[in-house]
């Protein structure tokens, strides 16, 4: 029998990579449990800072594949993929490619802009299943046109399914804390996501770092600081703050879950932080993420900060302070405690082995 065939075409931009980091992830996931029966392929953006270092089979475009609908649409006709996902990225015309060739079309989303896509009408029969990767308190309903949409229309329904986050075991726990020299709860974790996002002329992750450099002579807390991937600078070096240029997603995880506090941005790493129940400060450093931090801030949660080196330490040190800290966090054993990985990874395994 020959091999099931797994296509990913995530949103690929040099901004961002938090979409291709959730494709990889599943990817190497299902590898690990379909094994020799299963054949992976990505389609990404050659201009950005992973397309290079993908550890599967990889189309590189010229252009993100939305810019690229022909020579996209052609390669799914020869490549004939069992299942296409669809991360936040995907025209109409590469699900009806996909659908042609008798492929199942996922469409991930991850706010409601992005939701809203999979509910235009020229999607009607293409999206087999569309997952929300986001929690209920932190997406706003459907609107009332995409539910009457939805009513009327043989639409996919979408299904919010929690945070992406990927948990780290005992052992993991243990070699990340001895290779920093940490201690559990000893240390705060920074990141201001890929690191190469400006804020009023300001780089992000610079003013996080002078604002750990604060922290620490503040609290006593040692700081971790992951710069990201996109980060363009030589990392600084420092006696009193752990630099890291970039780390691996479970490692990632197995700090932050140990940390006393994280210090983030609104991007995916803040419901990654209140799945491992860490508690955060958070700055909206894209205009995409203020709805969701504010979401998060309703949910009490998070504490919101400006993108102020002042501001961000006096919240810190609120949220550590007694008995502020375990009442906040307490509140995380009240939420919902879904997480999207094993909905997924579950979802597509059962598409690529359910006809066998």
């Amino acid at each position: 029998m020959s091999n099931k065939r797994l296509l990913f075409i995530p949103v690929s931009s040099p901004e961002g990579i938090g979409e291709y980091m959730r494709s990889l992830l599943l990817a190497q996931s299902l590898q690990a449990e379909l094994a020799d029966s299963l054949d992976i392929h990505f389609i990404l953006n050659k201009h950005t800072s992973y397309a290079k270092d993908c550890p599967f089979e990889a189309t590189l475009l010229e252009h993100s594949a939305t810019k690229e609908l022909d020579f996209v649409c052609d390669f799914i006709e020869q490549f004939k993929p069992d299942v296409v996902v669809f991360d936040c990225a995907g025209r109409a015309g590469h699900m009806k490619a996909a659908k042609k060739v008798g492929a199942k079309v996922i469409f991930i989303s991850q706010h409601a802009k992005k939701r809203a896509k999979g509910l235009k009408l020229n999607r009607i029969n293409l999206i087999d299943t569309h997952w929300v990767v986001q929690p209920d308190y932190c997406i706003e309903p459907l609107t009332w046109a995409e539910s009457t949409k939805l009513d009327m229309f043989p639409l996919a329904h979408p299904r919010n399914v929690g945070p992406f986050v990927t948990f780290a075991s005992c052992a993991q726990k243990r070699d990340v804390l001895n290779r920093y020299n940490l201690v559990s709860e000893g240390y705060f974790i920074v990141n201001a996501g890929s690191g190469g996002h400006v804020l009023n002329n300001l780089n992000c992750a610079d003013v996080y770092f002078k604002a750990a450099l604060k922290i620490t002579k503040h609290t006593g807390l040692k700081a971790v600081v992951v710069f990201g991937p996109n980060y363009k600078k030589a990392i600084p070096e420092s006696d009193e703050v752990t630099c890291l240029a970039s780390l691996q997603s479970t490692d990632f995880l197995a700090l932050m879950s140990q940390a006393k506090i994280a210090l983030l941005s609104g991007g995916d790493t803040l419901l990654q932080a209140i799945a491992v129940q860490t508690p955060v400060v958070a700055c909206a450093i894209s205009k995409d993420q203020n709805t969701r931090l504010d979401h998060c801030v309703n949910a009490g949660v998070v504490i919101k900060a400006n993108l102020d080196i002042d501001e961000i330490t006096t919240k810190i040190a609120q949220v550590i302070s007694e008995p502020f800290y375990n009442e906040f966090v307490a509140k995380y054993s009240q939420l919902d405690n879904t997480h999207s990985f094993d909905v997924i990874t579950n979802g597509i395994k059962n598409m690529l082995i359910g006809d066998r």
